[in-house]
């Protein structure tokens, strides 16, 4: 049976609506952790718990998300998230104009965010590959090019939010997601691909049958726990104890290392496709342990931008492998929940490490959080080669 090549318009409608949703969730970065530690200047067990807390109940959720993204048309399923997505900013924007805003009510507006992502991020990432004309690695790439350079208008936002002020940078929060409404309505109709009606389990039922891709999976949850962890929890207390920044300086640094990973990915573009992908997510491995020493030893602030520039380069990198790897691997009947349950494995190693790290850096100092990554970087790369097949793993 053939299949229905895409009009040539999807693919750049489906960029315009992810690169407005990355903007708005990159603003949503940005407002969660700086609100806790910048505006209400909690320590860091409590933001750490607050972290947890909004991550924890989107756990549940997600693998509804990918058994819904399987189950309904893609187009009319994202422009329902699309609306869901305006309605947390404006509520708390509310409640900011009233005066209330507080510790819960920033850990309300988490878990109503993560929750709703969670909701959408599977059937967004599986529709990648019927909208693109573009092989699987091209593709993810050019999409996280694409999303990531939008993005950082979300951290640019965050930066100037003194200026603009919070209450009026939460409604244009809520006017990113819903311009993309507008976007996602020009996608061509993308109905169901079962033969059958999926069944909630049957994503983990395919796991089962791809050794590999469970294999990129367990790495990403272990990487997952300390290195994207330590970048999420430390880095505020970084740069405000640290250094003595204000939410202007987190903002650049958060743009610098999304300028690295974009660079990171505008580079992987012009070699695509690669053959052995395993291999260089491994070898970068290796490359973390050098940029997280340099950051632990308290980096002059010139060479503190170079390591965030380079830890951006580099989680682009392994982030782009995983992604391409299991698009790649994962039948498309049920990608939805199997890119759920790679989803599931960024959800969960986040809750767990947001309390450790916040723990750790209330008992010792921010800069400790980065020890624990460079071990488990090593751990990954020995384990990787080993034990997952991925070293040998060659493209199709």
């Amino acid at each position: 049976m053939s299949i229905e090549q895409p009009p040539r318009s999807a693919f750049p409608y489906y960029l315009i609506s992810s690169s407005l949703w990355m903007a708005g969730m990159s603003l949503q970065g940005f407002l969660f952790s700086w609100l806790l530690v910048g505006v209400l200047e909690r320590p860091a067990d409590e933001a750490g718990f607050a972290r947890s807390l909004a991550e924890f109940p989107p756990l549940f959720i997600l693998l509804l998300g990918g058994f819904l993204g399987d189950r309904f048309d893609g187009r009319s399923y994202l422009s329902v998230m699309h609306l869901l997505m305006t309605l947390p900013p404006l509520l708390i924007a509310v409640v900011f104009f009233q005066d209330l805003l507080s510790y819960w009510w920033v850990v309300v507006f988490g878990i109503l965010m993560a929750s709703v992502q969670a909701l959408s991020d599977p059937a967004r990432q599986s529709m990648l590959s019927r909208v693109a004309l573009l092989d699987v690695q091209r593709a993810v790439t050019t999409m996280t090019i694409f999303t990531s350079l939008i993005g950082t208008l979300g951290f640019y936002l965050g930066g100037h939010l003194d200026e603009i002020g919070l209450g009026n940078v939460l409604l244009i929060q809520a006017a990113l997601f819903f311009i993309g409404i507008f976007a996602v309505r020009r996608l061509p109709a993308l109905p169901m691909q079962h033969t059958t009606k999926p069944k909630l389990a049957d994503g983990f039922r395919a796991l089962k049958k791809l050794p590999l891709v469970r294999n990129v999976v367990a790495l990403n949850f272990l990487s997952s726990l300390f290195n994207a962890g330590a970048y999420i929890v430390a880095i505020p207390y970084i740069v405000k104890e640290v250094y003595g920044g204000d939410a202007a300086f987190f903002a650049e640094v958060m743009i610098i290392f999304t300028v690295g990973s974009i660079g990171s990915n505008v580079i992987l573009l012009l070699f695509m496709p690669l053959r052995h992908p395993g291999r260089l997510f491994l070898l970068m491995q290796l490359s973390r342990v050098a940029i997280l020493a340099l950051l632990w030893v308290k980096p002059s602030l010139w060479l503190f931008y170079l390591a965030m520039f380079a830890w951006g380069l580099n989680m682009g990198v392994t982030t782009t492998m995983v992604r391409t790897t299991v698009q790649e691997l994962a039948p498309a009947p049920v990608r939805a929940q199997i890119l759920s349950v790679l989803l599931l494995s960024f959800l969960v190693s986040s809750p767990i490490s947001s309390v450790l790290l916040g723990v750790l850096i209330s008992q010792t100092a921010p800069l400790t959080a980065l020890l624990p990554g460079i071990i488990v970087s090593l751990a990954i790369f020995a384990i990787g080669i080993r034990f997952t097949g991925l070293w040998s793993y060659r493209s199709g």
